[in-house]
């Protein structure tokens, strides 16, 4: 069975619900969701937040701790995933921010370098990792770790 798959029957026999707000991922992880019949007994949706607009206007983020940490930071990834949850009613979220590449990296966060937390009404779990390769490589090892945390907080559920 794969992590999708066991992520799904988690989330069916845990009855939570999950929200999704990603940047560098562009929509993977909310694909991939619902992409199995039955997701939307779990899944409620989510916000591609691209640009910083989005993630100050609709998800919330405070503008000030972009400017102060930029939008690929531990701060900005936990308030996109708060504001997600919240604003989908959700038991669980997971959001993404980073640098997929080919441009962009900071001598802090280079290239590679992708956020990712996971939320839920307790606490909100981030983890910053950096991956190799293209940017789709970037993008489908982001969105596969997202699944992976995920899954780890349900699971811990009790």
């Amino acid at each position: 069975m794969s992590l999708l798959d066991e992520l799904h029957q988690l989330c069916i026999d845990k009855r939570v619900s999950v929200a999704v707000a990603e940047s560098c991922t562009s929509g993977l992880i909310a694909s991939k969701l619902s992409q199995k019949s039955g997701g939307s007994s779990f899944f409620k949706g989510g916000v591609v937040a691209y640009q910083n607009e989005i993630k100050v206007n609709i998800l919330g983020v405070s503008q000030l701790v972009i400017d102060e940490n930029t939008e690929v930071s531990a701060e900005v990834i936990g308030q996109m995933a708060e504001g997600v949850r919240k604003s989908f009613l959700a038991d669980y979220s997971v959001a993404t921010s980073g640098y997929a590449g080919p441009s962009g990296g900071t001598n802090n966060n280079p290239i590679g370098t992708v956020f990712i937390a996971v939320a839920n009404s307790v606490s909100v779990e981030i983890e910053r990792i950096v991956f190799s390769g293209d940017r789709q490589s970037v993008v489908n090892q982001a969105s596969e770790k997202a699944l992976e945390l995920l899954y780890n907080a349900i699971k811990k559920q009790k």
